[in-house]
């Protein structure tokens, strides 16, 4: 079974896998450059998802990481950005309430959600060629329902990541994208692997 650790020591190991973050985290602060960041991204997914080492691709390829960035920026869209969109939107009637943090408890699932979300449907998109394959819930619902015991506490350890690095909010939450939508992917296989009778763990 893989764990997030092991996965981030591989994939941050040397010098230039540190500098090639560094770069995607400037690049998601550019207008239509993020699209080369999410590129990056959903080539880590497609590695693991094909059993590869994981490591972080060559920034070579321009065209095909922005084609690539396109798809995943569409899919971090839909099953990303606006379930915690609707969140924030359901939290604002108990804002003039006296509840203290109480009042963001609309917002957390979709906080909770939207990376592995994300990866699921990045992944399913690869395995399946379209789109459609990358937004049907009830497949996707089943597949975190799957992994819900090894993607929870990689999806905390996201989130406390990006806080505590704030000021530098852009190059760590590349970083941890990085690291965790490599580890999904890796634990979206295992399970695959194991539901065809497979013995075999990343």
């Amino acid at each position: 079974m893989p764990t997030l650790e092991p996965v981030c020591k591989r994939l941050f190991s040397n010098q230039p896998s540190v500098v090639k973050c560094l770069v995607g985290g400037v690049l998601l602060m550019i207008p239509v450059a993020h699209f080369l960041a999410f590129g990056l991204l959903f080539a880590l997914i497609d590695q693991a998802r094909r059993d590869q080492n994981p490591e972080l691709p060559s920034w070579g390829g321009w065209r095909r990481l922005f084609a690539d960035g396109v798809v995943a920026f569409v899919i971090f869209l839909v099953l990303g950005a606006a379930p915690i969109c609707a969140g924030w939107i359901l939290s604002w009637p108990l804002r003039s309430l006296a509840i203290g943090p109480l009042r963001f408890l609309p917002s957390i699932p979709g906080v909770l959600l939207a990376a592995p979300l994300t990866a699921a449907g990045i992944y399913r998109y690869q395995s399946r060629k379209g789109f459609r394959a990358a937004f049907q819930l009830a497949e996707l619902a089943g597949m975190l329902q799957s992994s819900r015991e090894g993607i929870f506490l990689p999806t905390l350890a996201l989130l406390g990541f990006v806080l505590v690095g704030y000021p530098l909010m852009p190059i760590t939450l590349f970083f941890g994208l990085a690291g965790v939508f490599t580890f999904y992917a890796m634990f979206f296989r295992m399970i695959e692997e194991s539901r065809k009778g497979g013995t075999r763990s990343p």
